[in-house]
Parts: C-alpha cells; sequence; structure tokens
C-alpha cells in the first residue's frame, strides 16, 4: 500500500496545492542562494587575496589555515550547533555576522587581529555550511516528493547546480571589485622569475622572494605601495567597506526573507541533546565504509579550491603577469563555475552522478601533468585564463555530484553526514594553506595527485559494493 503523506495527500486535492509549495521552495532555494552570493562576494575575494596582501611571514596564508583548522573542528559540533539555535535559517544568520567580523579585521591586518578572527570565522563555518547543505537537500526532497519523483538525486543536483551557478557569481563580482580598485599603479608588481611548478617562494641563492613584502609597522598599506600614498589607503578602505556591507546585507536577506526548513519542529526538539551525543553522532559516520571511501574525494574539493586561490594565484597569475591581474583571472575561474554548474546539475539525469565525477578526475589529472610542465611567462594569459577555468569546471562537478550522492545514501542522517563531508573538504584546505609557503609548486602538484589517485581507488571500490548491493536487492524482489 503506497505511503500517505500531509504532502502528497494536498497533491491529490488539487495542482494549486502543488503550485503553492513548489512556488515557495523555489523561493527559498533564490533567497538562500542570494544571501550567500552577498556573503561570499567579499570572503572569496579577500581569501584570494590573502597571500598577496599580508604575505609578510606568511600572515595571509596562516590566517586562512587557521580558518580551515578552527572548520574541521566546527565540523564535530555543527550538528548541536543547529539544534541548539533551532532551524537551519537562524544557524545561516548567526554564522553570517562571523563573516562581518572577519572582514572587519582586515581594516587593521596584524597578528592579533586577523588570526583571531580567522579562528571564530572557521569556528562558525562548519554549521553555517551544514546548514546550508542540509537545507537545500531536504528543500530538494520535498520538491521531489511532491512531484512525485522515482529519486530525489537529480533534483538534489539540479538544486545544487542553481545554488552553486549563484554562489560562484559571488566570486566574479567579488574580484572584479577588487581587480578595479588594485589596478591603479600596481602594475608589475608581484612579478617575478621563477613561476609555475619551478615557484618555491624565496630563493635566497637570487636574493629574491616571489611573495609580496608588507610592513608590518604600516598594515594600512597595499604591498610595494608607500604607506604616506593616501590614495591607496582610501581605495583599500573602499573596498572593505563594500564587503563589509555585503556581509551585512546577507545576514538581513536571510534573516528576513528565508521561510524555516522542514526540519524546524524536529530541531527545536532535539536541542536538549548533549553535545557529546551529537559529536558521536557526527563521528560514527565513519562507521561507514561506503562513506569512507569517498573521503579523499571530498578531501580534494578543499585542496581543490585552496591550491587555486593560495597557489596559482601566486605561483601562475601574479608571479607571471602581475598581481593587478588575479582578480581578473578568477573572474574567469568564478564564470566557468558559474555556467557549468547548473549544466551539470541537468547532466545528471543523463549520464549520472558516477560517469561525471570519474570525468573529473580524468580532467583534473591532464590539467596537473599540464601544469607541471608549463612554464607561464607575460604572454600566457589565454593558457592561465584556461587553466583556472578547467578548475572551476571539476570543482563544480564534485561539488555538486558528492553532496548529491551523499544525500541519496544516507537521507535520515544528512546534518551529520554534510558536517563530516565539510570537515573533510576544511581538511584538504587546511593542509594546502599549512605547506603553501613552505614547498615549492611542484611538490604541492605531486601531493594533491598522490590524494587524487587515493580518491578515484576509492570511489571505483565505492562504485563496486553499490552496484552489487543493488544487484542483490533486485534478485531479491
Amino acid at each position: 500500500m503506497e505511503k500517505t503523506t500531509p504532502r502528497t495527500k494536498l497533491l491529490k486535492e488539487g495542482s494549486a496545492h502543488q503550485w503553492s509549495f513548489t512556488k515557495r521552495i523555489w523561493k527559498n532555494l533564490l533567497v538562500l542562494s542570494s544571501a550567500f552570493l552577498l556573503n561570499f562576494t567579499a570572503f572569496k575575494s579577500l581569501q584570494n587575496l590573502q597571500s598577496t596582501l599580508n604575505s609578510e611571514a606568511g600572515l595571509g596564508v596562516v590566517s586562512l589555515s587557521c580558518v580551515y583548522a578552527s572548520m574541521v573542528l566546527s565540523c564535530l559540533y555543527a550538528p548541536f550547533f543547529i539544534h541548539k539555535v533551532g532551524s537551519c535559517k537562524w544557524t545561516i544568520v548567526v554564522c553570517f555576522f562571523g563573516h562581518v567580523l572577519y572582514t572587519g579585521s582586515n581594516f587593521y591586518p596584524s597578528w592579533y587581529t586577523l588570526i583571531p578572527s580567522s579562528v571564530l570565522l572557521g569556528a562558525i563555518s562548519g554549521p553555517l555550511w551544514t546548514a546550508q547543505t542540509t537545507y537545500l537537500t531536504s528543500s530538494a526532497q520535498e520538491y521531489a516528493e511532491l512531484l512525485q519523483h522515482e529519486s530525489p538525486e537529480g533534483d538534489i543536483a539540479k538544486f545544487n547546480g542553481i545554488f552553486y551557478l549563484l554562489n560562484d557569481l559571488s566570486g566574479i563580482i567579488g574580484n572584479l571589485i577588487s581587480s578595479l580598485v588594485f589596478s591603479a599603479g600596481t602594475k608589475g608588481i608581484g612579478m617575478g622569475d621563477f613561476c609555475g611548478a619551478m615557484d618555491c617562494g624565496i630563493r635566497p641563492e637570487a636574493n629574491y622572494t616571489s611573495h609580496y613584502v608588507t610592513n608590518s609597522s604600516a598594515p594600512y598599506k597595499l604591498a610595494g605601495i608607500p604607506a604616506d600614498d593616501k590614495e591607496h589607503v582610501i581605495a583599500r578602505y573602499i573596498l572593505f567597506g563594500v564587503f563589509l556591507v555585503c556581509n551585512i546585507l546577507a545576514a538581513l536577506v536571510a534573516g528576513l526573507c528565508l521561510d524555516k526548513n522542514a526540519n524546524s519542529k524536529e530541531l527545536s526538539s532535539a536541542g536538549r541533546i548533549q553535545v557529546s551525543q551529537q559529536v558521536l553522532r557526527t563521528v560514527r559516520v565513519f562507521k561507514d565504509i561506503n562513506y569512507v571511501l569517498l573521503v579523499p574525494l571530498l578531501v580534494i574539493i578543499g585542496m581543490a579550491g585552496a591550491l587555486v586561490s593560495g597557489d596559482i594565484t601566486k605561483s601562475y597569475v601574479s608571479c607571471a603577469l602581475g598581481v593587478h591581474m588575479v582578480g581578473y583571472v578568477m573572474i574567469c575561474c568564478s564564470l566557468s563555475g558559474t555556467v557549468f554548474s547548473p549544466l551539470i546539475g541537468h547532466l545528471t539525469a543523463y549520464a549520472g552522478a558516477r560517469s561525471l565525477i570519474l570525468a573529473a578526475v580524468v580532467a583534473n589529472a591532464v590539467l596537473l601533468i599540464y601544469m607541471l610542465l608549463w612554464q607561464p611567462d607575460e604572454d600566457s594569459l589565454g593558457m592561465i585564463l584556461a587553466v583556472s577555468g578547467g578548475w572551476a569546471v571539476v570543482r563544480a562537478v564534485w561539488r555538486i555530484q558528492l553532496f548529491a550522492v551523499l544525500g541519496t545514501m544516507f537521507p535520515s542522517n544528512q546534518e551529520a553526514v554534510f558536517a563530516n563531508a565539510k570537515m573533510a573538504e576544511s581538511i584538504g584546505s587546511m593542509l594546502v594553506f599549512a605547506y603553501s609557503a613552505a614547498l615549492c609548486m611542484d611538490v604541492k602538484l605531486y601531493i594533491y595527485m598522490s590524494v587524487l589517485a587515493l580518491g578515484t581507488v576509492g570511489f571505483g571500490v565505492f562504485e563496486c559494493r553499490t552496484r552489487n548491493k543493488k544487484n542483490q536487492e533486485a534478485d531479491t524482489f
């Protein structure tokens, strides 16, 4: 006998009810995506600039490492945090204010301001992304139920595609703003002789560093620009002021326009659960061998993002073209993700999530080999744009398809699973930023290649296990 739920009962009563529910779901999806667009317009641009704006003693990359190290721990208590707040919606709103403080600390970047705000940002990032993924996945499942779809996997991928379309658009807007602000008078700054896989940061034998150098006694000045140049000091204040407004608007949009998710009542009633129980619930996800097999690819998602924003921007873009081109190249990267994210979501119905993931693995391997053999120069703009765009497309495939697979595999334990997935992703980002200033670019690429190979093997075993399980279930019937 077919199970009847309140929503399916309303669906049978008339299409008007169906239209009302689906309209609300689409409205919430667009509001959620718009809020993250505003918030990450600031953060993505700041992340791309940290390795150049605050390079003295590695302050920029150390601060980013602190963000993701703290985020790893925050993913453990993310479900408890969401339950304590009461809903995914208000978790998102509360966490946006952590981004407000982080952006504010960039007005006066030092070890005493940027590092504490980075730790705080990481502490709220796990709950933020867990709440976002849970909210979006539950909305997609509700949508699939209303339309009586056989499996919600395609709808989850479609909703993820739309979300990441707008999320990647934030990179375009933020990088365009920073590029326009910093273009004047900065051409040639950040360029070096050792670019691409040959870049090892500091070259003592040449008395040369390919990093930006800033003066800790003049935290307001842009690297390579005189501290008394008021024009550039004002420009920096304007840039961070715009980003601060974006963070505040994001919190207001989410707080005023986003509906509570379908699981709000369950979250409120579960608020009394002890934090130790919630942490154990998150850790217990590792008992599922199928999830463990996917962990290396989840780590790769974080490593890919960190490699592009922290290392490729310095070793391939700034080194060969100058810092004024970093924002424009990252615009191309974000544009690629924006264009391909919805397309990837729709392709799931035709090619399947597994085929798209394997195609991304092959494409990423080709990019890695090319980057090891290629040394960029001043005439390499076209190829740099193509390579950065390729990285964005590959990462978009993994973000969309892997989370769709996880949402389908664990429909009743989504908060713990997504928290664990974001923790794995954060570990990848943390590791890349942690060793960024200590290793040569070719070594970083070899490390990434090793984790990618491990992830590919794990995914192959996962695919065999799930396929055998489906065949056994089919034989049972």
